[in-house]
């Protein structure tokens, strides 16, 4: 029972208010509750209905509610008197001016009317003479209440099933939202056949939610069918909304541990993002809900932000609940052009805004996109979304995930197949585009009334042209926002990708780039574009050592001198030397600008017997500044590091001078 409507009830008849609206669809729930509150008071409580007349401390024969308004005043004093679904008498002008006059005169004899029913519409006449309240559903507490009544019914039954503390309030937080009868119903069918507390028995009861919902064109809800094993790899965003999961219980909240608000997740089409936001749900065992942006536009002046305010209303209601918004960037592209022709659009978008920031409810939003260069950048703003993740296309290891989950929902033992084999041709493919592979090798198979193997799965995936050639362009704009802006949603350490290259092939091989690649690379060095030849050389390679980008690009370009580059803040720690000024600038200009990215490695990665220098050599960053120069080894690459060493973002040009390292301006 919520303690704060309670006493503001309690407070408001023992303050003589005469006439309340209570807007309930829990009856009995709350008569109970003032049956309880009026024993401790002194009060006598009498219930009438149409069907039933007066029941309680007077029995009255059934009869007309005017009939019944008009004998109040032969009802005892201290009584409060409950009127069920009074409401479809209210179009009664003579009802409502009896209403009117009791209002006046019931608090003389410390008498209360209170009208109990599922709708809170009140009459004009009524509106400054009453008191209207909307009494809430059963608080967790009460759920749980309800949960350990039904634990014991089972008992008397023969179950064994003893859930946790932990796992009673999991449970109760999953119905949320429904009446207390609603509750117990799915209490009973969901636990009745159950051994144990798991998934499944989370996803039953939040099905039970469904019909909240029915009856809106702008939610969808959806079913928790999948869970976190169908996503392969993506282990930074799934560790990091695990850590967000045990913020949503009552311990956390106890600590004062703020409710998360959502993550919002851009990425290349294909790889995850929708199935990501699913899964969310079921690992924080909420009801997911689809908002349908596209529909709430509306031709009626206001209409636009009403369907906006009912829907954002209506979600709280639910919660807690995760509320996923699908590609978010078409529902608001061109904000800033639209608004500038018509205001809808600038109100709708500032209305979502706000309340992002400001409900307190337990909604977790998950916002999907795939372009989001004409997004508002106050929907980006910290305070709106907990965290910002960028999905990529998936690694080797990653792929490999992916295929042996589409091969083992179809029943095929993916331990059969040569997972590697296949992980390694599928470089740039997405994970929806592997899906579509493998189901169409299938068909092909069958059709073929052959049983499925590596060949047949190859031979789909080399008919198949990935959206990473087809949009190219695309995905690397996409790339270069989101590296200074987002998190990856796929944490990419060197060493893990070196390991992983040592465990494909038994010794350290670099994947080579495609011919096309190595084409473009060489053709913008032969015309003078070092920039962006030395980004073009480095982008389809996991990760390029500094001897291999300079002996390669010696070819073509000037690239060899006497400087080198070392970390600004201390330039003992040398990553490289033997190069001229021009390549050392280009160099510093794109690891600055984010276009570029060091990561420390192994010496082994290096030639020794080629490098242009000899120093001592250090793995990894010192804690404290070097007093003699000695090489730290390092490796460029494309995608930010995980963990990103501010240091390596801040490099220098540098002259080796009798075993010194004299730092120069770049």
């Amino acid at each position: 029972m919520s303690h704060d409507s309670f006493d503001k009830i309690r407070s408001r008849l023992l303050a003589g208010e005469a006439l309340f609206f209570l807007q309930t669809h829990e009856e009995q729930r709350w008569l109970k509750s003032l049956q309880g509150m009026s024993v401790d008071l002194g009060y006598q409580l009498i219930v009438w209905s149409i069907t039933q007349g007066g029941r309680g401390a007077v029995e009255v024969s059934p009869q007309t509610p005017l009939e019944f308004l008009q004998e109040i005043d032969k009802l005892p004093e201290k009584s409060w008197i409950v009127l069920k679904d009074f409401h479809p008498y209210l179009n009664d002008p003579k009802v409502i001016r009896r209403l009117r006059d009791l209002a006046e005169s019931l608090s003389r004899k410390h008498q209360s009317l209170l009208l109990m029913g599922p709708t809170g519409q009140i009459p004009l006449e009524l509106t400054r003479v009453s008191t209207h309240m909307t009494l809430p559903l059963p608080s967790l507490s009460d759920l749980i209440e309800e949960l350990h009544n039904v634990v014991r019914e089972l008992h008397l039954s023969g179950s064994e099933l003893n859930p946790t503390p932990e796992q009673c309030e999991k449970l109760a937080k999953t119905v949320l939202g429904l009446t207390a009868q609603e509750a117990r119903r799915a209490f009973h069918f969901t636990l009745h056949v159950a051994d144990e507390v798991n998934d499944e028995v989370y996803a039953a009861l939040v099905s039970e939610k469904r019909q909240m919902v029915q009856g809106s064109d702008l939610l969808e809800f959806y079913d928790l069918e999948e869970n976190a094993n169908e996503i392969g790899g993506l282990t930074g965003l799934k560790d990091w909304l695990i850590q967000r999961s045990d913020a949503f219980t009552s311990s956390a909240g106890e600590q004062g541990t703020p409710t998360p608000k959502g993550v919002f997740l851009v990425g290349v089409q294909g790889c995850g993002k929708s199935l990501t936001a699913r899964v969310t749900a079921q690992m924080l065992h909420f009801p997911l809900i689809r908002l349908e942006t596209s529909a709430l536009l509306s031709s009626d002046r206001g209409g636009s932000e009403k369907n906006l305010r009912d829907v954002l209303k209506l979600v709280e209601t639910i919660a807690p609940v995760v509320l996923w918004i699908d590609e978010i960037d078409k529902a608001f592209a061109g904000f800033e052009d639209e608004a500038a022709g018509d205001a809808t659009m600038s109100r709708l978008v500032g209305t979502f805004l706000t309340w992002m920031e400001e409900h307190r409810s337990q909604v977790f939003v998950v916002a999907t996109a795939n372009s989001v260069q004409k997004l508002p950048p106050e929907l980006l703003r910290r305070g709106r979304f907990d965290e910002l993740f960028f999905v990529d296309l998936p690694n080797f290891e990653e792929r490999k995930e992916i295929l042996g989950v589409h091969l083992s929902k179809r029943g095929w033992d993916a331990e059969k197949f040569d997972l590697e084999r296949l992980s390694e041709s599928m470089d740039g493919y997405s994970g929806a585009e592997i899906e579509q592979i493998v189901s169409s090798a299938l068909l092909e198979s069958y059709a073929q009334k052959n049983v499925l193997s590596e060949d047949d799965i190859i031979k789909q995936q080399e008919l198949t042209i990935p959206l990473s050639r087809t949009k190219e362009d695309e995905l690397f704009a996409l790339r270069e926002w989101a590296q200074e802006r987002c998190r990856p949603a796929t944490p990419d350490s060197m060493v893990a990708q070196m390991l992983e290259s040592e465990d494909r092939h038994g010794e350290l091989k670099q994947e080579g780039p495609s011919d096309e690649a190595r084409d473009r690379w060489k053709q913008l060095a032969e015309r003078g574009q070092l920039n962006a030849a030395v980004i073009e050389y480095v982008r389809p390679r996991t990760a390029v050592d500094l001897l291999s980008l300079q002996r390669d690009l010696a070819d073509y370009l000037e690239v060899e001198g006497e400087e080198g580059l070392a970390l600004r803040a201390s330039p003992n720690c040398v990553i490289f030397s033997g190069c001229n000024r021009s390549f050392c600038e280009v160099l510093i200009g794109l690891i600055e600008k984010r276009r570029l990215y060091l990561q420390p490695a192994k010496a082994e990665m290096y030639d020794a017997d080629q490098l242009p220098f000899k120093l001592p050599t250090q793995i990894g960053l010192p804690e404290e500044k070097p007093k003699r120069p000695f090489w730290v080894p390092v490796m460029l690459q494309v995608s930010p590091p995980a963990e990103p060493d501010e240091r390596l973002l801040r490099i220098a040009r540098i002259k080796l001078n009798s075993g010194k390292a004299a730092a120069k301006s770049s």
